[in-house]
């Protein structure tokens, strides 16, 4: 009887190493394996007025500070099926990051050539530039971060989260398969996602934001924000004024309802239960939000 226990039990943990390693492996994400090759690279650029990158397959993260010099760090990593590819891989990696850099900007392009089919690759950045800056970023599979301090900033991303805090100039984030987020917004503003949630807190300027299939959530911190406009087809649009703040509101869904919290009530004009047209207070903020299918909420600050 334990000679039959033991034989079943190793019979077993044979199994599991066999599905394990032969099968299981080969489908798992790249990033839960170790690559076949990896390398970190830093380059120092001259202060330049924009940084350009494209990347695909990592993460990009901007941080913003006092310094003398752009620096660009990259953590490269390529991922083979076997050991036969670990060459390939080394190889390919010294080819990666072409840079061109001018007085009228730097340019860095991840993959300047054709990735050879047997390998899979992630590159993740950290670029460092002085305040001021503007960054324009193209991300496929990655997220994007953008710290406070940057000047007009534009993402597109594909299968991308995108996060910008305080920049200081336009700002134009679209992503497909992505949250967007910003913080603090203060000149034109446009974030566009087709899958996707979209969280933005506005002192002034413009924003216009848009989802297919996501929420929508906007503050409205201050009455120098000129104009809203907010449309999801499939999601809820939640908007939140300060205190301070009015609006000339235009407000339709197809198949939720629009409602308004206390402290919001309508100067002049109608609310009905799929729309709400009118001015709320001095009406200084053109608003319009529209929804297919989803509720539409206005609501004062409680902060």
């Amino acid at each position: 009887m334990v000679y039959r226990s033991v034989a079943t039990a190793a019979f077993i943990a044979v199994a599991i190493q066999i599905f394990a390693v032969g099968i299981l492996a080969p489908r798992l994400p790249r990033e839960v394996c170790r690559p076949g090759a990896q390398q970190q690279k830093t380059m120092s650029f001259p202060t330049v007025p924009v940084v350009r990158l494209t990347n695909t397959d990592g993460t990009v993260r901007v941080v913003v500070a006092e310094v003398k010099e752009i620096q660009v760090d990259a953590d490269i990593r390529a991922y083979t099926p076997s050991t036969n590819e670990q060459p390939v891989a080394e190889q390919y990696i010294t080819t990666l990051v072409k840079t061109t850099s001018t007085d009228a900007g730097l340019e860095v392009v991840t993959e300047p050539g054709e990735r050879p089919d047997e390998l899979d690759l992630r590159v993740d950045y950290i670029i460092t530039v002085p305040p001021g800056t503007d960054v324009a970023l193209e991300v496929s599979n990655g997220n994007v971060r953008v710290a406070a301090g940057c000047n007009q900033v534009t993402v597109e991303g594909v299968n991308s989260d995108i996060d910008i805090q305080g920049p200081k100039g336009a700002v134009n984030a679209k992503s497909t398969n992505g949250r967007i987020r910003i913080y603090d917004s203060e000149a034109q503003t446009t974030l566009e996602t087709v899958n996707g949630n979209i969280s933005a807190q506005v002192k002034s300027g413009t924003l216009q934001a848009s989802t297919i299939t996501g929420s929508i959530m906007t503050t409205l911190l201050s009455p120098e924000v000129s104009a809203c406009d907010l449309t999801s087809m499939n999601g809820a649009i939640t908007l939140i004024m300060s205190e301070n703040c009015s609006a000339e509101v235009s407000a339709t869904t197809g198949r939720g309802t629009v409602r308004a919290e206390p402290g919001v009530e309508l100067k002049s004009g109608e609310h009905k239960r799929h729309a709400m047209l009118g001015t709320i207070g001095d009406g200084v903020t053109k608003l319009s939000m529209n929804s297919m299918n989803g509720d539409i909420v206005l609501q004062r600050s409680t902060t």
